[in-house]
């Protein structure tokens, strides 16, 4: 394969931890609820967390379903509160929380300037809203060093939807079989590109068992490794 651009996922494949970030916010959230109208801080976090999971079922891969501000909004109105004035509060509390959590992963920009190097696009191709994903780039410094992003908000369906593959495609101007993607998610971004005809390469680093699939894909347990691993197949 003739590699001409790689397709990177954002949240804990380019960075670590997303997931510390999300438990955090989560409890700032309920801290907040806690100081402001007396509700139990665990029980205000398992609300906004049971609204994230209603607007999920409600909107199946709908990329509002990763507003924060619907979140709290749903949360406190489940409390009979009027939610306008702690809206933006609690979605800055929240994400605050995310981004003192946002660490660029090892080797990420030794790699792109590599693929730079050798003419190969580096694109981010992420599920979420396009300015949070965009402030979390210029935060970790290597906006600058990406070519295209594309969000599932632009797109208007999350991976592992072909959708936002396919938009991923028109902006690098490539043919499936010319792009990598790398991600952390087996689903939505393995299969999913697998799906988009588009040949992958799994981060596992999230210590889940190796997932059963009809196909082939390159897997790392970093991303030095993964790097690395670009190099030798694709750089030669």
């Amino acid at each position: 394969m003739q590699l001409k651009t790689i397709f990177f996922d954002l949240d804990d494949t380019l960075y670590s931890s997303f997931k510390a970030g999300n438990r955090e916010g989560f409890a700032r959230c309920g801290d907040y609820a806690h100081t402001h109208f007396g509700i139990p801080a665990e029980e205000f976090s398992e609300r906004m967390q049971q609204a994230r999971r209603t607007f999920s079922a409600r909107l199946p891969r709908e990329p509002e379903i990763h507003d924060r501000a619907l979140w709290a909004q749903h949360a406190l109105e489940s409390y009979g509160i009027n939610p306008i004035a702690h809206i933006e509060a609690l979605c800055d509390l929240y994400w605050q929380s995310v981004l003192d959590h946002t660490k660029l992963r090892a080797g990420v920009s030794e790699l792109f300037a590599d693929l730079h190097a050798h003419g190969i696009k580096v694109g981010v191709c992420t599920n979420m809203l396009v300015g949070m994903q965009a402030r979390k780039l210029c935060l970790l410094g290597i906006a600058d060093t990406i070519d295209f992003l594309v969000t599932s908000e632009e797109a208007g369906k999350d991976k592992p939807d072909t959708a936002i593959f396919a938009l991923a495609l028109e902006k690098c101007g490539c043919q499936p079989e010319e792009v990598l993607m790398v991600g952390d998610n087996f689903d939505h971004d393995i299969r999913g590109a697998h799906a988009a005809g588009i040949s992958g390469l799994w981060l596992h680093v999230h210590e889940e068992d190796r997932p059963t699939a009809d196909f082939d894909f390159l897997e790392s347990p970093d991303f030095e490794h993964a790097a690395d691993v670009i190099r030798a197949r694709f750089l030669k």
